[in-house]
């Protein structure tokens, strides 16, 4: 008996927690997700463009589509898209982004750019 008692407490304390965080760690994913697109769009374009400086996500632009199914053998669970700002020697230049990122904890597979 004294083993399914401190058992109940701690899973009732466990199950609380899951319930009441969802809002704030969906926030918290996003935001993690769009700086690893920052991140791996700054990987990319220094690969192929050597004069690159910065790239920066408009957060007040961005647009999420769950998305949940495989392109190829890439598991891709949301698509975030909409306008950042491309920096190299030829300034700051407004774009917009795609970037097809696989879920929480894994790095994006593929951020694009087109002109605005």
């Amino acid at each position: 008996m004294g083993v399914k008692r401190r058992v109940m407490p701690i899973g009732f304390a466990v199950a609380l927690l899951v319930l009441s965080a969802p809002e704030s760690f969906a926030q918290r994913t996003k935001f993690e997700s769009l700086r690893q697109c920052e991140r791996q769009a700054a990987v990319q374009f220094r690969r192929h463009n050597p004069t690159f400086k910065h790239f920066m996500i408009d957060r007040s632009s961005v647009h999420e589509d769950k998305f949940a199914d495989k392109i190829g053998i890439q598991f891709v669970s949301t698509i975030f898209y909409g306008k950042a700002t491309l920096d190299s020697a030829f300034g700051p230049r407004l774009v917009r982004f795609i970037c097809l990122h696989p879920g929480y904890g894994k790095e994006p597979i593929f951020v694009y750019t087109l002109p605005e």
